[in-house]
């Protein structure tokens, strides 16, 4: 068996490990392990985490945007056309600062199955309280109200996805 590892560590040894770890990496193979007089290495490729040491789950952060309007041109005549403005979308038509999902994920108005939601259309919140979760790869994001107010509209269905700034509710400030 030829020899991997001297028995004092030398650069050599360092640089067999490097080119182990660039074969793996080049392969694309999940893991490889080589042991050789005693010495075990052991490469393993790993995903970026979601959660950082320590298991603390990102802060959630809600982004809240100003409603956007569409330009729909309709031919009066040859020469005047009407401009009509209306909402970009249907859930900008009711009053209220929208709660937008901080992730893509699966959108919780409870925080169990048998639990009562979080909110409900005409409950008060205060900044700062959580008003649903998103699941996003297997971790729970809390969704904090960033506005005190009323819960004007839910947006969203309990257990359905919802994608990166998509309106979740609306609060209307008082």
């Amino acid at each position: 068996m030829p020899k991997f590892f001297s028995k004092a560590w030398s650069k050599s040894d360092f640089d067999r490990i490097r080119e182990l770890i660039s074969m793996a990496a080049e392969s694309g193979a999940a893991e490889v392990e080589i042991e050789a007089d005693g010495v075990r290495v052991l490469v393993r490729q790993y995903v970026s985490p979601t959660v950082q040491e320590g298991g603390q789950a990102p802060i959630p952060v809600t982004v809240q945007a100003g409603p956007s309007t569409t330009a729909v041109i309709k031919e009066k005549g040859a020469d005047s056309p009407e401009v009509e403005s209306l909402p970009s979308s249907e859930n900008e038509s009711t009053n209220g600062t929208p709660v937008l999902a901080p992730t893509p994920g699966t959108f919780y108005a409870k925080p169990s199955p048998d639990s009562e939601p979080f909110v409900q259309v005409g409950d008060s919140v205060s900044i700062g309280q959580t008003v649903c979760i998103i699941e996003a790869m297997k971790l729970m994001n809390e969704v904090e109200s960033e506005v005190a107010g009323t819960v004007t509209q839910i947006l969203v269905g309990d257990g359905d996805p919802v994608e990166y700034d998509q309106p979740l509710l609306l609060i209307e400030s008082p």
